[in-house]
């Protein structure tokens, strides 16, 4: 199923830790700057949903298999 909104119910809101962005300087490339961004983005939902890869796929209005195949190529891991 293809979820094409957001849902803000679906997931806890989100953790005020303080974390300031990762600044543009410290990549080489465009390319290193979006995947460290993806990869946090992504960590950041996964720790919202409680780690339900199902919702955060449906809070990040992806499918849940590209989810599963953009956190392999990331290097995100997770618990089932």
């Amino acid at each position: 199923m293809l979820v094409g909104s957001h849902h803000p119910a679906l997931c806890d809101e989100p953790a005020k830790d303080g974390a300031k962005p990762a600044r543009a300087e410290e990549f080489a490339t465009l390319l290193e700057a979006r995947e460290a961004y993806e990869r946090d983005y992504i960590l950041k939902k996964l720790d919202e949903c409680r780690g339900n890869v199902s919702r955060t796929a449906e809070a990040l209005g992806m499918e849940r298999s590209h989810l599963y195949r953009k956190m392999k190529a990331l290097g995100v891991s997770f618990k089932e």
